[in-house]
C-alpha cells in the first residue's frame, strides 16, 4: 500500500486488512518484497492533512493472507 500516494490523492480514510508483520511472515526473505517496517500511521504522522487509518481489520486479515499466499509462493 502506498501511504504517500494516499496522502497526495487527498484520500481522507484508509482501511486495510492485515499488518506489516503478517506480510513479512507471508513473504519471508523474498527479494521482490520491498516492504518497509514503517506503517502507514508512521507516514501519516508527519502529514499536514488528517488521514484516518483503520486496520488491520481482523475479520478479513486471514482472508487477505490466504488470497495473497499463492502470489508469494510463485514469486519466491
Amino acid at each position: 500500500m502506498c501511504a504517500a500516494m494516499i496522502y497526495w490523492a487527498n484520500i481522507g480514510r484508509m482501511v486495510y486488512g492485515t499488518s506489516n508483520e503478517d506480510l513479512a511472515m507471508l513473504v519471508g526473505e523474498n527479494a521482490e518484497n520491498f516492504t518497509m517496517e514503517w506503517t502507514c500511521r508512521d507516514i501519516f504522522k508527519g502529514a499536514k492533512k488528517d488521514i484516518q487509518a483503520i486496520g488491520p481489520v481482523g475479520i478479513v486479515s486471514s482472508a487477505v493472507i490466504e488470497l495473497s499466499r499463492p502470489y508469494w509462493r510463485k514469486a519466491s
